[in-house]
């Protein structure tokens, strides 16, 4: 998940839906009645299109509302490709930032700072939600609020269940666990989920689990997509990485995912994804 050129490239699915939310949730967002004072956090930014691309234009902008933005990553490769990228935009800073971890000094005294925290396909990476939850709200200003859109479950979690299995891969998989969507077996992950906002403070909130599809078409797109969030190849010779997605491929359509649109040509595969996607809005 280091990969910032190549996630850009093949985040089609976070992007779509980063702009059909964005578009819907835009018109609750509350702004100060004093321009210019309103600070956004974003978390998990990866290589920052999402940010600038669509939260900016649609949350007031990246010089007119907001005085400060912030972006984070887990991963210092995505900071750097995203800073470098961007480093036209004067209000727009990007830093690391794990949201699972205990906060050090330097965020603690961030704390109760940004008005606004967003985060697009993250969380679901995270193992610890309550510490996540937790720190979402430390850093909220009272009376902020957060727009946080992650995966409940995908099938992409139950491939890398199955392909850890294997003693071709498993040395490589060892910690699959950590990979996989905190929501993925859970049957209610809305009522967990409220669990969580209620424990560590928010009083406020709406939770919605929405069954969503994306469709890969051809093959070299979904080996794309996957290149892009795969957390094992960088642990690979690279001469397996191919082999990976050989064998990726094959469970893909074991799990009666793919389909072919007119011939067996690998342009005319489609590869469907059915997924839950959670939306959580809540203000402080």
């Amino acid at each position: 998940m280091n990969k910032a050129n190549l996630y850009q490239q093949a985040n089609g699915v976070q992007r779509r839906d980063a702009m059909e939310i964005l578009k819907e949730y835009a018109p609750l967002v509350s702004w100060s009645d004093r321009g210019g004072e309103d600070s956004l956090l974003d978390i998990g930014c990866g290589s920052g299109d999402v940010l600038v691309d669509l939260v900016l234009p649609l949350l007031g902008g990246e010089a007119t509302v907001l005085s400060r933005v912030l972006a984070t990553d887990i991963s210092d490769q995505m900071v750097r490709y995203a800073r470098e990228t961007y480093k036209h935009l004067k209000t727009v800073s990007f830093e690391t930032l794990d949201i699972g971890s205990v906060l050090d000094a330097a965020w603690l005294s961030r704390s109760g700072q940004f008005s606004h925290v967003t985060s697009f396909y993250c969380l679901h990476w995270v193992q610890s939600q309550h510490t996540a939850f937790s720190n979402i709200h430390r850093l909220l200003k009272p009376g902020g609020e957060c727009l946080l859109v992650f995966l409940a479950n995908n099938p992409i979690f139950d491939i890398y269940n199955q392909l850890s299995r294997s003693p071709k891969w498993s040395k490589y998989m060892y910690d699959v666990e950590k990979y996989i969507s905190p929501y993925q077996y859970s049957e209610n992950p809305a009522s967990e989920i409220e669990d969580l906002l209620c424990t560590v403070g928010f009083q406020q909130y709406q939770i919605q689990v929405r069954d969503k599809l994306y469709v890969y078409e051809g093959l070299d797109n979904l080996k794309r997509a996957v290149l892009a969030v795969n957390p094992f190849s960088e642990r690979m010779p690279p001469e397996l990485q191919d082999k990976f997605l050989h064998d990726y491929v094959a469970v893909v359509r074991q799990m009666y995912l793919a389909k072919t649109c007119t011939d067996e040509n690998d342009c005319n595969l489609q590869f469907i994804s059915p997924y839950k996607l959670v939306i959580v809005y809540a203000k402080k």
